[in-house]
């Protein structure tokens, strides 16, 4: 066999056309059904709006999508990668609602940097990625409060400046403008806006936040099965 022919059936496989793709998610918890054959393909740059009732699913999707939640039936891929897979919870940034993962007696500041550190990043450039952050969206007195001591708005900024952090290529938010005022609100769509790239599946109730995507999944509260 010729070099030229190792090189031609060792070459890597071309990058998968989906930043996202699931394929017939289904999820229990027991006995109840949260979800069932959801299927939903975004290419890059997508912006996804899930929306529904409380207890339709929206944020058990998200939850499938970075692997805290292993699916009961289908699959997930990010980037080509195992939902869950270091590869794919490397590209992915993420804010659930109700956030508790933070050091309570910490401040802002030191839980961002301590995020960073965990995503591998050198204290030097996490000090220059937080400070960017800081001043793109306002944070200087939620960075310097102890998180213990912040409000619900506060602490939603907090968790949407985590999930920056890392560069992400995929941003999963859990109604992230929930408990925002308007200058905050509008502070983070301009994140969003200014990462174009990034492909953005967004659990929402608000209707302005649905009309800032180009796709929308509507789920609904499924019912028991009849025997």
């Amino acid at each position: 066999m010729s070099a030229a022919s190792v090189r031609a059936t060792t070459a890597p496989a071309p990058p998968p056309r989906e930043s996202l793709l699931i394929e017939r998610l289904g999820r229990r918890f027991g006995e109840r059904e949260v979800l069932r054959d959801v299927d939903v393909s975004l290419p890059r740059g997508e912006r996804l709006a899930v929306c529904g009732p409380n207890g339709s699913g929206k944020t058990t999707i998200l939850r499938c999508i970075t692997g805290t939640v292993t699916p009961t039936a289908g699959r997930i891929a990010v980037f080509g990668h195992k939902a869950g897979s270091r590869e794919a919870r490397r590209v992915i940034g993420v804010s659930l609602s109700q956030e508790r993962s933070f050091y309570l007696r910490l401040s802002g500041r030191e839980n961002l940097l301590f995020a960073a550190g965990v995503r591998g990043i050198r204290r030097l450039q996490a000090i220059e990625r937080v400070a960017a952050i800081e001043e793109e969206l306002e944070l200087s007195t939620v960075l310097a409060q102890r998180v213990d001591r912040c409000s619900t708005g506060m602490v939603q900024q907090l968790a949407f400046a985590r999930a920056l952090i890392g560069d992400p290529a995929v941003l999963l938010l859990d109604e992230p403008t929930r408990s925002l005022d308007t200058q905050a609100y509008d502070r983070v769509w301009a994140a969003i806006d200014a990462r174009s790239h990034v492909t953005l599946v967004i659990a929402t109730h608000r209707e302005d936040d649905v009309l800032r995507c180009n796709r929308r999944l509507d789920l609904d509260v499924l019912e028991p099965d009849s025997d």
